[in-house]
């Protein structure tokens, strides 16, 4: 699993049933995220649904 804790806002996270979420921030208690998903709607993430992180294209 990975560590929230050094998740930042700006990173995207890759969450298990395949889609991307933009961090918007990092709650801080290593479980939540508050992140933008791709359709467009703000949600909290928890941390088992959290898959991994992607690279920013360019990076």
């Amino acid at each position: 699993m990975l560590n929230l804790l050094g998740i930042e806002p700006g990173q995207v996270v890759r969450l298990k049933d395949g889609t991307c979420a933009e961090v918007l921030e990092n709650i801080g208690d290593g479980i939540w995220l508050k992140a933008r998903l791709s359709t467009g709607d703000e949600d909290l993430v928890f941390c088992e649904d959290v898959a991994g992180l992607e690279e920013k294209a360019g990076a």
